[in-house]
């Protein structure tokens, strides 16, 4: 008889429920679509009413749609939406405000109030002072939701991200627990210690006892209650990035994984060490035990898809096969697009950057602005790349999403990281990751047997001959130093 995995993704866009099979097939998933909300400029929240109901609808319909009873189902992993905040009532269940979601800039006043700790912030959490993290929102809600404040310190409330809040809602018991991935997000969380930072609590004005417990990725964490006596064990609970590195097999040192979409989102598992880099973001990757933690270095590029799509409706060019093919067809040129349309992310870290065209010539023309599109997507995640072998050694990256079916793109980012790109056909990454460590804590498998669950599609290795992009680099560099600091001058 097949044993089965339950896996939620729980994202900004949409929420999932996947059924692994123990040979880490999908058999089937149910997707929920979710709803943001925008009450002004910069502000981005979402019904924590409507997630959990979200989510619970998609384990119903895929139970139904399977046929399978939660009693075939061993276990069950989360995988979420990081930085993303809720502040409930730990007896009643009631939040006292919507989720804050991570791309809320509602805080950057309080971060710029803290310029004086950020390099003592830094080294306990490898996160920067960025409205993007999980504590100047729990510290927002503090400060001007009235009466919360004074009902935290009683220790009536608590804090989580979405995996807490889905865990608390889940389990008739209602436990307030986290894992290091996620709490690793807050910037509350000393990731060398792997504990709540005293000195980061005060820092923030944040009361600890709001805060949930924490655990590694793979632990019990209670059960998801399903109708009558039905009850599946949780036995894994990661962010999202975090679970798509796992779920592309990158468990070991030097493995990588990127991911692109509207953005591009890379991250390097560098095992027990923990390498310092001023322009990434070290993070916990996954822990699959208190003394078992990878770490990770983590960059995220703004406009990837976005900026091939901005040009690609520029063009009125109708499909990506054309688009790829004009692409192709055009030589290299010393003209570029820096597509900082809303700033530039790792590992510039420049908000008032902004986009531009530069080094166009008479010649100039549709074919080479399909080109350098697809180039501003390689250098970018390059110039990720480039810092990540500064920092610790990178051996390959797996990559996912809608890009990284170009050919042209892949081979590129090959020639100009000088590493081996590696596109898999695993269906639903990221969910896949939480699935997989929740069937090691079942017993199902062995982390050796991760390796071969991530199928290979396609290998692009660096290229000696006629790699042009090497040799134009130092030009992109220049273009993007020409947009820094655009909207502030």
């Amino acid at each position: 008889m097949n044993k089965y995995i339950l896996s939620i993704d729980a994202g900004t866009t949409n929420s999932k429920a996947v059924i692994f099979d123990d040979a880490g097939n999908v058999i089937s998933k149910y997707t929920t679509r979710m709803k943001s909300i925008y009450p002004q400029e910069g502000w981005v929240e979402q019904d924590p009413y409507y997630i959990i109901s979200a989510v619970k609808m998609a384990i119903s319909r895929v139970l139904k749609i399977t046929g399978i009873s939660p009693s075939q189902i061993q276990c069950a992993g989360i995988t979420n939406q990081r930085e993303t905040i809720i502040i409930w009532d730990k007896n009643t269940g009631i939040p006292v405000y919507n989720a804050i979601l991570w791309q809320d800039r509602r805080t950057e006043n309080i971060m710029k109030g803290l310029l004086d700790y950020e390099k003592e912030i830094m080294e306990k959490t490898g996160l920067r002072l960025d409205p993007y993290f999980s504590a100047g929102k729990i510290k927002w809600i503090l400060d001007n939701v009235e009466g919360v404040r004074n009902n935290a310190m009683k220790g009536n409330l608590v804090f989580g991200t979405v995996d807490s809040w889905l865990l608390y809602n889940l389990d008739e018991s209602h436990p307030c627990y986290t894992d290091y991935t996620n709490a690793s997000r807050t910037m509350l969380f000393d990731i060398r210690k792997l504990e709540w930072d005293y000195d980061l609590l005060t820092m923030f004005n944040i009361p600890g006892i709001l805060l949930p417990d924490v655990f590694p990725s793979l632990n019990e964490f209670g059960n998801i209650s399903i109708g009558g006596n039905g009850k599946i064990p949780v036995y894994s609970i990661i962010g999202d990035q975090q679970s798509s590195l796992f779920g592309h097999s990158s468990t070991s040192r030097g493995t990588a994984k990127i991911t692109y979409g509207t953005g591009s989102f890379a991250m390097l598992n560098t095992g027990t060490e923990r390498p310092h880099s001023d322009k990434l973001i070290n993070t916990v990757a996954f822990g699959l035990g208190k003394k078992n933690i990878n770490y990770a270095l983590e960059g995220s590029v703004f406009s990837a898809g976005f900026a091939v799509d901005w040009v690609k409706n520029l063009l009125h060019v109708k499909s990506f096969e054309r688009f790829e093919e004009m692409a192709t067809q055009a030589k290299p040129q010393n003209s570029f697009l820096v597509p900082a349309f809303s700033g530039l992310g790792s590992p510039y870290w420049d908000p008032d950057a902004r986009a531009l065209i530069i080094g166009m010539n008479g010649a100039t023309g549709r074919k080479d602005f399909a080109r350098m599109a697809y180039e501003s997507v390689a250098f970018q995640t390059g110039d990720v790349l480039r810092e990540m072998k500064k920092a610790s050694t990178i051996r390959e990256a797996r990559v996912d999403g809608g890009l990284s079916m170009s050919d042209f793109l892949m081979q590129l980012q090959a020639n100009l990281s000088g590493i081996d790109i590696i596109r898999t056909n695993s269906p639903e990454v990221t969910a896949a990751g939480t699935a997989y460590i929740a069937g090691i804590a079942a017993g199902l498998w062995a982390i050796d047997d991760i390796a071969g669950m991530a199928r290979v599609e396609k290998e692009y290795m660096p290229e000696d001959t006629g790699n042009d992009a090497i040799h134009r680099y130092p030009q992109w560099k220049e273009a993007v130093g020409r947009s820094l600091n655009w909207q502030s001058s």
